[in-house]
């Protein structure tokens, strides 16, 4: 079970790298990644509404969201903000050194998160291995986009 859901992981990540250069080349067309972010989020959300209601998955009641604390409901935000940043470094960076910066961002944010136990997650230990790893993934990092 840990394998296939490595392997889902995997494939979310190559999907992750594709949505950049699509994003940038449908922000060509549709004249800007304003334009760009709003229909893909109309898109997903549209997409999350089907399955919804294909599954039988009831609504989230009024009750319960008003009790869900302001700062949860930044995610949103944050997927509006890494999209348009998608778009517009993609065609400056390139994707792969678009994703190995987002890499290096995610892999600091996500030692830091576990060492305090961001966001009501359980505490993890930072290592000395962690940090060396992090180390070596940021030197990729820098010589993938400066090389």
């Amino acid at each position: 079970m840990i394998a296939l859901l490595v392997l889902a992981v995997i494939l979310g990540g190559a999907l992750i790298a594709a949505q950049g250069p699509i994003y940038t080349r449908m922000a060509e067309l549709l004249g800007g990644p304003i334009q760009t972010a709003a229909l893909a989020f109309g898109l997903g959300a549209l997409a999350l509404l089907m399955l919804l209601l294909a599954t039988s998955s009831p609504l989230p009641r009024k009750s319960d969201m008003a009790i869900v604390p302001l700062w949860m409901w930044a995610g949103g935000l944050i997927g509006v903000y890494v999209v348009l940043v998608s778009i517009l470094a993609v065609p400056r960076l390139g994707v792969a050194s678009y994703m190995v910066c987002v890499i290096v961002g995610q892999l600091a944010a996500g030692y830091a998160y576990d060492r305090v136990g961001t966001f009501g997650m359980s505490v993890r230990d930072f290592s000395t291995a962690n940090l060396i790893g992090l180390g070596l993934v940021g030197l990729g990092a820098g010589l993938t986009v400066w090389r």
